[in-house]
């Protein structure tokens, strides 16, 4: 979907120009910025729990658990977070990812949301655009410009300035909905309008070559995907704390030895498919083959845990000019980055690949440069000029 799109090209953006010096970074368990609080720079939290209360003059990103922001934005505000509440004002773009999303704020340009339920209330004022796609949607606020909104099941009871794109399977606007331009929507239903709203430039209804699929914006799938998001996050904190050096020496590989480290993982795919299934041509060879398969699956598994930590790790370079990040910090914004880019429509396969084989040339590369690191510490002469063996 061409919203899904963008929202990665934004999140992208919103990474890729992101000034070093000057800028404030939280990332405890609980950042709070109260209300007396004003800060004069950029602001990035990284935590369980987030609140912004005050004044922040530039931009406010957020990689959080929870994060409820109701203070003044003079920037833009890039909040990720499972549950994200945004009031106050935001002067420049607001763009919410979540499972669950809310805002009653001001907000001086476009608003982009992406959630499981999107509930924009009836004092949120979006001075620009609004793009917005979830499993259930409430535009009850204002909206000066056009508005784009996808889902399974969407209301409408604010007022819209400018033109309204819907893509759904259940539509309903309600009064005292305005729409100043045209109505599109696109569904195997015929929208349920009341005879009280208002809709001045005509409405234009498109049934969908084929039905849209409801699952994928089914709280079931948006759970799924949570809970796999959950699985990795908890394998990526096991392997840091039973396999911390070679989980360091992996995402180095990535990162310094990356077509090294890509051509090793792709030798590693044909090697174990392809022996894995010359093995059980044979009776005898079934158990071995097995055993490949079973190696390959953890290998391209915990491969995505590489990966992650090798994108948080550039993320957190670029941000904080070479300091180091703890390794848990790293494993969680790659991996939400890393989720984001799955959903990217036909691409996302492409990136999905990419990242499984390059993580599993990550774990080999990483295991043979930690081993021939430990023999040569081993081999290396003390002080007396006698080798430690």
């Amino acid at each position: 979907m061409r919203l899904k799109i963008t929202s990665i090209m934004i999140l992208l953006l919103a990474l890729s120009y992101i000034p070093v010096s000057g800028s404030v970074f939280m990332s405890d368990q609980s950042n709070i910025v109260s209300s007396r609080d004003s800060l004069d720079d950029d602001l990035y939290i990284f935590g369980n729990y987030g609140e912004v209360y005050g004044i922040v003059e530039g931009d406010l990103t957020a990689f959080c658990f929870e994060h409820d922001a109701a203070g003044m934005i003079l920037g833009n505000a890039n909040i990720f977070a499972y549950d994200v509440r945004l009031g106050g004002e935001v002067a420049q773009t607001a763009r919410l990812f979540g499972y669950t999303v809310q805002t009653d704020a001001a907000i001086g340009r476009n608003l982009l949301a992406l959630g499981n339920e999107i509930k924009i209330d009836r004092d949120a004022i979006v001075n620009v655009d609004l793009n917005c796609s979830g499993n259930i949607v409430y535009v009850r606020g204002t909206v000066h410009g056009d508005a784009e909104v996808g889902g399974d099941i969407v209301y409408i009871t604010g007022n819209i300035d400018g033109d309204v794109d819907i893509t759904a399977n259940e539509i309903y606007i309600d009064r005292p909905a305005r729409i100043g331009g045209e109505l599109t929507y696109t569904s195997k239903n015929k929208a349920e309008i009341d005879d009280d709203a208002i809709i001045e430039g005509g409405v234009n209804w498109k049934e969908p070559e084929e039905d849209i699929d409801s699952g994928d914006f089914s709280s079931f799938a948006a759970f799924a995907r949570f809970l796999f998001f959950l699985m990795a996050l908890v394998t990526g904190f096991g392997l840091i704390i039973l396999l911390n050096r070679h989980t360091h020496e992996a995402a180095d590989q990535i990162n310094n030895r990356f077509w090294q480290t890509l051509a090793i993982g792709l030798l590693t795919f044909i090697i174990c498919t392809g022996g894995a299934v010359v093995l059980c041509l044979f009776i005898v060879g079934i158990p071995l083959g097995l055993m490949l398969i079973l190696l390959a699956t953890v290998l391209f598994y915990i491969g995505k845990i590489y990966s992650s930590i090798a994108i948080g790790r550039l993320v957190f370079k670029f941000l904080r000019s070479g300091k180091k990040t703890a390794l848990g910090w790293e494993l969680m914004v790659g991996l939400i980055i890393l989720t984001l880019l799955f959903r990217l429509p036909g691409l996302g396969w492409v990136v999905y690949i990419l990242a499984f084989i390059l993580g599993a040339g990550a774990a080999v590369t990483g295991y043979l440069s930690l081993c021939k690191k430990i023999a040569t510490s081993k081999a290396a002469p003390d002080d007396t000029g006698t080798s430690v063996t």
